[in-house]
């Protein structure tokens, strides 16, 4: 499946704004204890889930370009001829 750039670049955040979206609902919303603890999971699951997902993309592309963002240097032109 394919998706976007731009949102494939910002899954992560999407991921970890999430997640401390629903910290802040268990920490401040007055819920029941089971509820509040299937928050603190679902919490821990996405913030968890973007790290991990930082963690993938930048492995890859370090092993994708070895020397960063170095460019080959192009060879140069024989002026002699």
């Amino acid at each position: 499946m394919w998706i976007p750039k731009p949102i494939y670049d910002h899954a992560p955040s999407f991921w970890l704004a999430l997640g401390a979206l629903f910290l802040g609902g268990a920490v401040y919303l007055d819920f029941p204890d089971g509820l509040r603890a299937a928050y603190y999971v679902f919490a821990i699951f996405c913030a968890g889930h973007a790290i991990s997902t930082f963690v993938a993309r930048r492995r890859f592309r370090q092993q994708s370009n070895p020397h960063g963002d170095e460019k080959t240097p192009r060879p140069a032109k024989d002026s002699t001829t």
